[in-house]
């Protein structure tokens, strides 16, 4: 039992080293800014695609060997890619209060709206869970009963612009 034990220990000692090794064939390493980023890669006819986190000096994460499924870290889709118009300027200047909320936010616009207002919520992963246009105003009250206690992505737009903001409800 001991010998087998030791075996493990010492196996996975050769493994966890080799992937450290910065010419191991087992790891492509890239290094990271400011955020994490994902990579299309391609190696002998085969694309995979390397994700890689801030603050992981090592593969910690999942790896499959069928289809090549790697992980490395808490890597987080990026959701703002989904939600984003990138034909609409991202210039609407409002104000979204109170924050965190209990059921309704009170979006308050500093220029003049002109246009119907268009309220969409988005969950962390992208998903639209919230929908609705609203006449033109300056203030606009939006009620939240139906979403449960969680983080969100709040997406304004109006006058042919776009804020999106961060909102908590508690």
């Amino acid at each position: 039992m001991k010998q087998k034990l030791l075996f493990a220990i010492t196996l996975f000692f050769i493994q966890f080293t080799e992937a450290q090794n910065t010419t191991s064939a087992y790891l492509v390493r890239v290094t990271t800014g400011v955020a994490g980023s994902s990579e299309n890669v391609t190696i002998n006819n085969k694309a995979y695609i390397v994700q890689q986190s801030i603050g992981q000096a090592s593969v910690i994460g999942t790896f499959y060997d069928s289809d090549y499924t790697l992980r490395q870290g808490f890597i987080q889709p990026n959701v703002l890619a989904k939600i984003i118009d990138l034909a609409i300027p991202l210039s609407l200047d409002a104000i979204i209060y109170p924050n965190p909320f209990v059921e309704s936010v009170t979006i308050s616009f500093s220029e003049q709206i002109t246009d119907k207002v268009e309220v969409a919520v988005f969950d962390v992963l992208g998903r639209l869970v919230f929908s609705k246009s609203y006449t033109a105003n300056q203030k606009v009250n939006v009620q939240f009963n139906n979403l449960s206690v969680a983080d969100y992505i709040l997406k304004v737009t109006a006058n042919n612009k776009q804020f999106i903001k961060k909102i908590i409800k508690k």
